[in-house]
């Protein structure tokens, strides 16, 4: 049985990732920062007794360096998801942007202390690092994003999250080439699909919490669908050829009437928030992925709908009925 690691192993990204990894027959290391917390662990348990693989849970802190050696010890692969998300900080520096750099460090030099097991470092990274949330986005009619792109609009402290994940990459990349580690970068949208934890922490979501409570959403966020990013970290892993960024979203906006309807469809005795009319804009090129290492990308409305469905089935979320 093949052993990998998975970092921030309680996160939306990581539990998909880990539930993906334990029906393919891996043996999993999944760092945490308290094993002991049942909130944050109790449905990776549930997850390793139900499918094939087998799972271990480690405590690590990415502050901490030397925190992740013995979890990435004779490890095939690592995959690195751990990283703060969240818009607003009190002090963006101190809680995200050195967080996710050093965190990146850290795992980078534990990585490299086992460089004679570990094939390859599969970084979970965003699209935040290829395009700022300010001018020049939304991209033009017709001017897309690609894997080749840097972002070089964002500062702080407007935008703090999309700092952190360019200053993370950057140095993801640095210590990859100064260590001779294979290291491949997934490049998520926003991240949005069905939900397998009780938690209800992760930003996307109190998005679509929102959404399913009656209360509608401004803008047209571009969607990336949380089993094609695990799906996609274990392509990027696997696939001999695998090599530097990969993009994994849908390739247009998803405009919110779009949202609306859909929910509307699927929930007919309940309310949801009216919404403009907006355009559906291509934002990224999401065809090197498809192309390269075969990634099918889930349509947006599967996305949305699964993530409502087990929100609601889950009791994290509660439609407005009608009057």
């Amino acid at each position: 049985m093949t052993t990998v690691a998975v970092t921030g192993g309680a996160g939306f990204v990581a539990t998909e990732l880990i539930h993906q990894l334990l029906s393919k027959g891996y043996h999993v290391r999944a760092t945490v920062r308290n094993k002991a917390d049942d909130t944050k662990v109790a449905h990776l348990t549930r997850l390793a007794m139900a499918l094939p693989g087998s799972l271990e849970l480690l405590e690590a802190d990415l502050l901490v360096p030397g925190s992740f050696d013995t979890a990435f010890a004779g490890c095939r692969y690592i995959f690195h998801c751990a990283s703060p998300f969240f818009i607003e900080a009190g002090d963006p520096q101190a809680q995200l942007v050195d967080p996710a750099v050093q965190g990146t460090r850290n795992v980078m030099e534990a990585a490299a202390h086992n460089k004679a097991v570990v094939r390859r470092v599969v970084l979970t990274s965003s699209c935040a690092a290829i395009k700022g949330n300010s001018n020049p986005d939304p991209p033009k009619v017709g001017t897309t994003y690609s894997e080749a792109d840097w972002n070089e609009t964002s500062t702080l402290p407007a935008e703090a999250y999309w700092v952190s994940k360019v200053q993370a990459e950057k140095a993801a990349w640095e210590l990859a080439q100064q260590h001779g580690l294979d290291l491949v970068t997934i490049l998520p949208e926003f991240i949005m699909g069905p939900v397998i934890s009780t938690r209800a922490d992760a930003t996307s979501l109190g998005y679509m919490k929102e959404w399913v409570e009656g209360k509608a959403q401004d803008g047209a966020p571009t969607l990336a669908d949380v089993r094609d990013v695990a799906r996609a970290h274990i392509l990027a892993a696997e696939h001999p050829s695998a090599t530097g960024r990969y993009i994994v979203a849908n390739s247009h906006s998803t405009p919110p009437h779009l949202i609306s309807a859909w929910l509307q469809e699927r929930f007919p005795e309940h309310v949801f928030g009216e919404c403009a009319v907006e355009e559906s804009k291509e934002k990224v090129n999401n065809w090197r992925i498809q192309r390269e290492l075969g990634l099918a990308i889930t349509p947006v409305k599967e996305t949305v709908l699964d993530m409502a469905t087990t929100l609601v089935r889950l009791g994290l979320a509660t439609p407005k009925p009608r009057q």
